[in-house]
């Protein structure tokens, strides 16, 4: 859930900082006890003023009037705000409150009046004005006040009952196999703790679970840590609320900050962002592969025949196969209906979920099992072949010794960074410290946290190319009402493909959301956007992702988050384009009643000459509605040790014995899922380090 908060506090009028500064005492005041308030727990201690609620429920009244059956949104949602705003990092928080005011302020210099006391339809003009406005940080503004107040209001079983959807699943009772008793619950540890390993992995997502699983089963001594929680079926009911709480990094709220506000999403659990993802499963191309061997001088296993057998392995661990025809949904028929009329490619998609029953909720977590992210395959298989793993384990640093990776130190017990989601912080009691010394260190945070790790231990630094390289795989989406009902809540939400624009770097991949998160993804106000969300029956939605030759960096942020810094390029921009209008186009020919591309100013496309218009449009990056998914690329391979972090076989060129296995070692973007290739060079990059442990 991105609120895309793209605010220079420093800037407010005096006034705003004046009415934020007393409401940050007053929240010091009451102590850290608000730190953990559930996700919109009414009642709950107020994040909020009582001024800052009457602008919160001013706001939510005029975005979100009372439709035919839809109650309206009110002073009830801007109570559930103040106690989410509790469960949140306090830099974000602050963030949402300064935007708050800004709102508040804005009608001033035009109405004389703020924005809580103009009449209800003075209000909905100023929302309307700021939602049609060319100038993006308004856009944004409106954006960031409004996500969290309509997820917050949508989110709740009537909602979901008036369009006729499932709100949550029951909770299913979780198997105890013999493995679990390799898992130690870093939560539940109370003593500082030193242990010896021969292999330290730090992270369990694509890659760190690949390379535990491939030296565990060369007879290694594995130990890895994981910074979030296992979650077992138990917890996957469907909500999106709890995954992006407990298993989304910063509970989805990173953005790329740059000429757009793009929200980078990352899992935080056992499985790393295999568990939040939907399951597609593709190899990269021998474009790409060519790319990196004449452009970097990369080795010619660096190609798909040499990668070939890495593959191969991965697809059988992970049981891939098409999507199942059965569970596609309504979307799948619809957008092969307007595929061929358009004479385009396209078929179901491959995926990693051979049982799957249609529940359409992959990214917040498989809950019959089905999908085969790596909690339930590599991570399981390297503990059944002796690994341990710690959960709930914050590495702090690497240990470097005399040039040499020698293990790490972390603290247990989850993030100790309030509202980040890692529990509630005990009072005054220090967190018990894990020191682990190792043979060899394998870091797998991630292209978002792992070069903040590595900067913080001294690694990787020596090319100046640490968290550099940034791709983020844009993506974007189109939305189309039709006469027949849809559902998209139900099926497969990403299980149909159109790849016959695959060469120009666009990849169609379906992109359906449910009840709640579809509320996020209109960018409306008013009772147009009431009635639109009325209509969610018969609202379907695909998406697509473009192979980005923008770059942008990660740097460190505000309590150890990850500052994104992201630019869009005009050839990126122009590629956003095309895909959109392409998407147009397919759901036209599919027969679509009216299209909403959720380009700023140009509201629906129903027509040739509707799309005439969007393609002689000049569209700016912040004219479009962008999220990103698989960051790669921050301590990226290579042979120059001037340009690159890690010499191809992943180890560090500064550091002896440390190598990355994850999507930061990526040199570019794929332009297809990368979870396949970020398994497939992990094994073979344990294979290389087994041989020389073993040598």
């Amino acid at each position: 859930m991105a609120l895309g908060l793209d605010l220079d506090f420093r800037r407010l009028p005096a006034l705003e900082r004046r009415e934020l500064r007393a409401g940050a005492a007053k929240q010091e005041e009451r102590g850290a006890e608000g730190a953990s308030v559930a996700a919109g727990g009414v009642g709950a201690e107020p994040g909020l003023s009582e001024r800052e609620r009457r602008i919160a429920a001013a706001l939510a009244e005029a975005a979100m009037p009372p439709g035919r059956f839809l109650e309206g949104a009110g002073s009830t949602t801007a109570s559930r705000l103040a106690g989410w705003l509790g469960s949140i990092p306090p830099h974000l928080a602050q963030g949402l409150r300064a935007a708050l005011w800004a709102m508040e302020l804005a009608p001033v210099p035009t109405r004389l009046r703020p924005l809580s006391a103009l009449p209800l339809e003075e209000r909905m003009e100023v929302l309307r004005g700021f939602e049609l406005s060319r100038a993006r940080a308004l856009r944004s503004l409106l954006r960031a006040v409004l996500t969290p107040l309509r997820f917050l209001h949508y989110d709740r079983p009537e909602m979901f009952q008036h369009v006729g959807c499932r709100y949550e699943l029951p909770t299913v009772r979780n198997e105890e196999p013999r493995w679990l008793a390799q898992v130690t619950d870093g939560r539940e540890v109370e003593e500082d703790l030193e242990l010896e390993c021969e292999v330290l992995v730090i992270g369990t997502g694509a890659g760190g679970a690949a390379a535990a699983y491939e030296l565990a089963s060369r007879g290694h001594a594995v130990l890895m840590l994981e910074e979030g929680d296992y979650h077992r079926r138990a917890s996957f009911t469907g909500r999106p609320a709890r995954a992006y709480r407990d298993m989304y990094r910063d509970h989805g709220l990173d953005m790329a900050v740059g000429n757009v506000g793009i929200p980078v999403f990352a899992g935080r659990a056992v499985g790393g962002s295999t568990v939040i993802n939907s399951g597609t499963c593709y190899r990269a191309p021998e474009t790409t592969f060519a790319s990196w061997r004449d452009g970097m001088g990369l080795p010619a296993e660096f190609s798909s025949d040499g990668l070939a057998p890495y593959y191969e392995r991965v697809e059988r661990m992970l049981q891939v196969a098409p999507a199942d025809p059965l569970h596609l949904g309504a979307i799948g028929p619809i957008v092969r209906r307007g595929a061929e009329r358009l004479g385009l490619r396209h078929g179901p998609l491959q995926r990693n979920a051979p049982d799957c029953d249609g529940q359409g909720i992959c990214c917040f977590g498989c809950p019959t099992g089905a999908k085969r992210s790596t909690d339930v395959s590599y991570v399981p298989e390297a503990l059944k072949r002796g690994a341990q793993l710690i959960t709930a384990a914050r590495v702090r640093t690497i240990d470097i010794v005399a040039g040499r990776a020698r293990g790490a130190t972390a603290v247990l017990g989850g993030d100790t960074r309030a509202g980040s989601g890692g529990g509630p912080v005990r009072p005054g009691r220090r967190r018990p410290r894990l020191v682990v010394r190792a043979e060899a260190v394998v870091v797998a945070g991630g292209a978002l946290m792992t070069p903040l790790l590595l900067r913080r231990s001294g690694a990787c630094l020596s090319s100046g190319m640490l968290g550099k390289n940034l791709s983020i795989h844009p993506a974007s989406k189109v939305m189309a009402l039709f006469d027949e009902r849809i559902d998209q809540w139900q099926g497969i939400p990403q299980g149909y493909q159109i790849d016959h624009f695959a060469d120009e770097g666009l990849m169609f991949e379906g992109g359906s959301l449910p009840f709640d998160v579809a509320a996020l993804a209109v960018p409306w106000t008013g009772h147009r956007y009431t009635e639109l969300m009325e209509q969610y029956p018969h609202l379907a939605t695909f998406g697509f992702m473009i192979k980005d030759t923008s770059r942008g960096e990660v740097r460190p942020g505000i309590g150890g988050t990850p500052l994104v810094l992201y630019t869009m390029n005009q050839e990126d921009v122009a590629r956003m384009q095309r895909g959109i209008e392409l998407l147009c186009e397919v759901f036209l020919a599919a027969g679509a009643r009216r299209v909403l591309p959720l380009v700023a100013g140009c509201d629906e496309v129903n027509g040739p000459g509707d799309l005439e218009r969007l393609r002689a449009r000049p569209i700016k990056a912040g004219d479009l509605d962008i999220a990103a998914f698989h960051p790669l690329g921050t301590c990226r391979i290579g042979v120059d040790p001037r340009s690159s972090c890690l010499g191809p076989d992943h180890q560090a060129h500064d550091v002896a014995g440390l190598y990355v296995c994850d999507g930061s070692a990526i040199p570019s973007s794929l332009g297809v899922n990368p979870q396949m290739t970020i398994m497939a060079m992990s094994l073979r990059a344990a294979e290389l380090l087994s041989e020389r442990l073993s040598g």
